[in-house]
């Protein structure tokens, strides 16, 4: 006996027959009749002939108007009508259906046979999957193909695992889908419907750019995003709605900027699914400010990179002035000078530490021709200028502060940063003045165009007078330096709050050399001769070979030279 197709188990079941109306056969669910029904009206059944298997085999007719109780699959091969309908089973609705357009009369076989049953079918669900996983009672033979359907039962996914992924799908989106399986002698199970809802897509959120660093050619930003279904994969940055540039990384650097401007940046993400997130909006404004590191980079010539910072950045953000014979006032010796109450001008000179220890921290006086030339920050300590009282500074008779600064200081440094000190012709003859002029009277003098030819050449020697008074704003060039006292030493970098002896000594009287009073003027005076112990500044010029290396010059951040 060949056995073939469905299960109808203690269930209802129903015909359906085709003529010019439909008919149905159910199973009356009080009392267990057969009856067939049109448009609600009873008819009689006698063109339908209910034919089970009996447990030797064989089929019998059904003499009763009640369903028999037990397992029982339609048998497709049997069942047939005499007019040529067409008898088929319905999973879905658990029916038979006749198609037929004229009076037939129809034989419905039906097996005794325990077919698998599905008792379950859940799924689980992303935003663009649903996976399908179905659970079975079993029935005489067990599961050889399970069917899977998400259009309404005209195609099928065939699986021999109990699970199924439907991919592809949209998000948020309603989805209803028929399962049922077949056992391996061809017999279907019951088919179930269930109607999933895919996830809806999170798209991945930019919730703030910031800007961490701005200098005057560059805006560097930092952006906080988070994550919606999928990971974020790549961060997009644009400046003045210029193209893209993709990065990994949530921080990027716009540079080669314009100082002082406002940029409009935007930024958005995109996820690992290639789902792109808001574009988020700021504006940032470039400094105004140019820094020493804008313009100078690690190996650039010292003196070098301090002139290139005076012509970009101008007087008002370097600090420094350009003495030329045009700038009122001035040296006009073409040097570059540091001025005012306290420009960027600190240099870690004698350590490499990581933090300049404070005995090392040295300022810049300026720049003459290729060399810099800088002076100890603070006092090396308290010395007489002479102690026999000479202010004579020559080549033959040599004061004890020329000892003091050449041998004993110059010795607390190592070879190597010794050797960066270049020996220089200081000037030393003097000057035939009194204490009534101005830096630049006193620059003539002391080294300029009056000054005499007598020099000394060292390594260390002392500040000018006329370097003093220049350290001072350029609106106090035209005040006598003896009157730097009352407010001209509030805008002198230079000044150290105490007593402090320079290079320069009264050419005409042995008894005096030119110091820096307390209280900020200059001057000399009966009484406070070269034998007094003031305090010390060392000074000197960086070899023209000196390159930068790091640093924007102030004090705690001091410029780092080779």
């Amino acid at each position: 006996m060949k056995k073939k197709i469905l299960l109808i188990s203690g269930m209802l079941l129903t015909l359906i027959i085709v003529i010019s109306t439909i008919l149905i056969v159910n199973k009356n669910s009080t009392n267990n009749e057969i009856v067939m029904q049109d448009n609600n009206k009873p008819i009689n059944n006698s063109f339908l002939t209910l034919m089970l298997e009996q447990s030797d085999g064989s089929y019998l007719e059904s003499t009763t108007n009640t369903w028999s109780t037990g397992n029982y699959a339609f048998n497709s091969e049997l069942s047939r009508c005499e007019n040529g309908g067409e008898l088929r089973w319905d999973r879905e609705n658990g029916i038979v259906e006749l198609l037929s357009n004229k009076s037939d009369a129809c034989y419905v076989y039906f097996d005794l046979y325990n077919v698998v049953q599905i008792t379950n079918v859940s799924a689980t669900k992303t935003t663009n999957s649903v996976t399908l996983t179905v659970t079975v009672d079993a029935g005489e033979n067990p599961v050889a193909t399970y069917y899977f359907s998400m259009d309404g039962g005209r195609s099928y996914q065939t699986s021999t695992s109990p699970n199924y992924t439907f991919s592809e799908l949209t998000p948020n989106t309603s989805y209803t889908f028929q399962v049922y399986a077949v056992d391996t002698l061809g017999y279907e199970s019951n088919e179930e419907t269930i109607e999933v809802t895919t996830e809806n897509y999170v798209n991945p959120v930019v919730n703030s750019v910031t800007a961490t660093n701005v200098t005057n050619n560059s805006i560097t930003v930092s952006v906080s995003a988070t994550a919606g279904t999928n990971n974020i994969q790549t961060y997009y940055y644009s400046i003045n709605n210029s193209s893209y540039a993709s990065s990994s990384l949530n921080t990027h650097t716009f540079s080669g900027l314009s100082a002082g401007t406002n940029y409009s940046i935007r930024v958005y993400v995109k996820d690992t699914n290639g789902v792109d997130s808001n574009v988020y909006t700021i504006n940032a404004e470039t400094d105004s400010v140019i820094y020493l590191a804008d313009v100078c980079s690690n190996g650039t010539n010292f003196a070098t990179c301090l002139k290139n910072y005076y012509n970009a950045a101008g007087v008002e953000m370097s600090g420094m002035y350009y003495h030329t014979s045009s700038l009122a006032n001035s040296a006009a010796d073409n040097s570059y000078r540091y001025a005012g109450a306290n420009p960027n001008n600190y240099v870690c000179f004698g350590s490499d530490a990581a933090s300049c220890p404070s005995a090392n921290l040295y300022r810049i006086i300026g720049v003459f021709g290729n060399e810099v030339k800088l002076i100890k920050s603070t006092s090396y300590g308290s010395y007489a200028w002479d102690s026999g009282n000479s202010n004579i500074w020559n080549s033959s008779t040599k004061p004890d502060i020329r000892t003091t600064l050449n041998s004993t200081f110059l010795g607390t440094l190592s070879s190597t940063w010794q050797n960066k000190i270049a020996t220089h012709a200081y000037k030393v003859g003097g000057m035939a003045l009194d204490d009534s002029y101005t830096a630049k009277e006193y620059y003539n003098t002391e080294v300029g165009s009056s000054s005499s030819s007598t020099t000394d050449s060292m390594k260390i020697g002392l500040m000018y007078v006329s370097d003093y008074g220049f350290a001072a704003s350029n609106n106090y060039w035209t005040k006598r330096l003896y009157d730097y006292d009352r407010v001209a030493r509030n805008s002198d970098w230079m000044y150290l709050g105490s007593y402090e002896w320079t290079i320069s000594h009264d050419s005409n009287d042995s008894g005096y050399v030119f110091f820096v009073y307390v209280k900020g003027k200059v001057g000399y005076f009966s009484g406070g001769g070269p034998g007094n112990n003031w305090a010390v500044r060392p000074v000197f010029y960086l070899t023209s070979s000196t390159t930068y290396v790091s640093g924007s010059g102030t004090s705690t951040d001091p410029i780092r030279i080779n």
